[in-house]
C-alpha cells in the first residue's frame, strides 16, 4: 500500500514555513484565524498556470479471471476533465507616517495595522471556498455550488425545509482527493506582500497626507479530484438534536474514500455547540483531542471539526 510522505500532506502554512518565508507565513497565520480550512487542507501547485486540470476517473470492477491458454478482454476507465481556476484576492494597507514614527518598530507597526485587513481577507477567502460562484469571472465554484442537488449521491438530506437551514461539509484531503491549489511556479503558495513605500495619499475628504502603503495578495482555489472526497450534509434545521446529527455525520463519514491524509468537517459555531453538548453523553464517538499542532478541538471519530462561521444558518432547502 503506498504511503504518503510529509510533502504530500503539507498545508500552505507548512510550505512557507519550511521555505523560510516569514511574510507569507504571517499573512497565512492571520488568515487562518478566520478560515480554518487553511489549517488542515494540503496545498499543491496548479498544473496549468492558474488553471488546474483534473482527470477524474470512475472506478468500477475490472479485470477478468482466466484459465490457462485463454486470454482476457480489454478494459478502460471512464474519465472526465474538470478545470478548476484560481481566484486572486488583493487588498492595500495604509499607515500614517507620523503614527509609524512614534511606534518604535516600523515593520511591526505596519503589520499590526494590516492585521485587520488580513483577517478580512481570510473571511472573504473562507466565504469563497464555501459559496464561490464560477459564473462570476473573479471567483471559482465553492463547495456549495459543487454539491447543490439531492440527485448527487454526495449530498445528504437532513430533512429540514424552508429557509432557516445550514450545512456541514466533510472533506477527505489528499493529493488525489480534495486539496487547495495555488499558481504554478509560485514559491510562496500564491501569497505575497509588496512594500510600496511612502506615498502621498488622500483621506475621505480628499486632503493629502504621507503614508506607508502595503499590497497584499492571495491566489488560491480548490480541486476535488475524487467526487466522494467532498460530502455535504444539507437542510439541517436549527431544531435538529445532536444525536440525530451525529448519526448522519457517521453515516456520511463511513462512505468517504479511504487513504486520505486528513478527514475534516466544516460547520459554523452553532453546529459545533451541538456536538460539544453531545460529547457529554457520547464521548466514545464525539470527543475532545489535540490536532497535530497541539490545539484542542472536537472530533467525531477521526473527523477534525473545524469552525467556518461563513456557513450560514439561513440557507434555503436543497431540492
Amino acid at each position: 500500500m503506498p504511503m504518503l510522505n510529509m510533502s504530500d500532506q503539507m498545508t500552505a502554512l507548512e510550505i512557507v514555513k519550511r521555505a523560510n518565508l516569514p511574510e507569507p507565513f504571517k499573512i497565512l497565520e492571520l488568515m487562518r484565524l478566520i478560515n480554518e480550512m487553511l489549517i488542515d487542507t494540503p496545498a499543491y501547485e496548479a498544473n496549468n498556470g492558474t488553471i488546474n486540470v483534473t482527470l477524474q476517473r470512475n472506478i468500477r470492477p475490472m479485470g477478468e479471471h482466466r484459465i490457462y491458454n485463454k486470454g482476457v478482454g480489454r478494459f478502460a476507465t471512464q474519465t472526465s476533465l474538470v478545470h478548476d481556476r484560481i481566484a486572486v484576492l488583493e487588498a492595500y494597507s495604509l499607515v500614517d507616517e507620523i503614527m509609524l514614527e512614534h511606534s518604535g518598530n516600523v515593520n511591526a507597526a505596519r503589520m499590526s495595522e494590516a492585521s485587520a485587513i488580513l483577517k478580512g481577507m481570510g473571511l472573504t477567502q473562507a466565504r469563497t471556498l464555501i459559496y464561490g460562484d464560477e459564473r462570476k469571472p473573479e471567483e471559482f465554484a465553492g463547495l456549495m455550488q459543487r454539491r447543490n442537488s439531492l440527485a448527487d449521491p454526495n449530498v445528504i438530506d437532513a430533512g429540514g425545509t424552508g429557509s432557516g437551514l445550514t450545512s456541514i461539509y466533510l472533506c477527505a484531503a489528499g493529493p488525489d482527493l480534495f486539496h487547495l491549489i495555488y499558481p504554478k511556479g509560485s514559491n510562496s503558495v500564491g501569497v505575497t506582500r509588496t512594500d510600496k513605500g511612502k506615498e502621498t495619499v488622500y483621506d475621505r475628504s480628499t486632503k493629502e497626507y504621507e503614508a506607508y502603503r502595503d499590497h497584499f495578495r492571495a491566489q488560491y482555489g480548490i480541486a476535488v479530484r475524487f467526487p466522494d472526497a467532498v460530502k455535504r450534509i444539507c437542510n439541517i434545521p436549527a431544531t435538529m438534536n445532536g444525536d440525530d446529527l451525529i448519526d448522519i455525520i457517521l453515516e456520511a463519514r463511513r462512505k468517504m474514500p479511504q487513504g486520505a491524509s486528513t478527514y475534516s468537517m466544516y460547520s459554523n459555531v452553532d453546529i459545533l455547540i451541538k456536538l460539544d453538548k453531545t460529547a457529554r453523553d457520547k464521548s466514545n464517538v464525539v470527543y475532545y483531542g489535540a490536532d497535530p499542532w497541539g490545539r484542542e478541538i472536537t472530533h467525531v471519530r477521526d473527523l477534525r471539526c473545524r469552525q467556518m462561521d461563513v456557513i450560514l444558518n439561513t440557507e434555503s432547502a436543497v431540492a
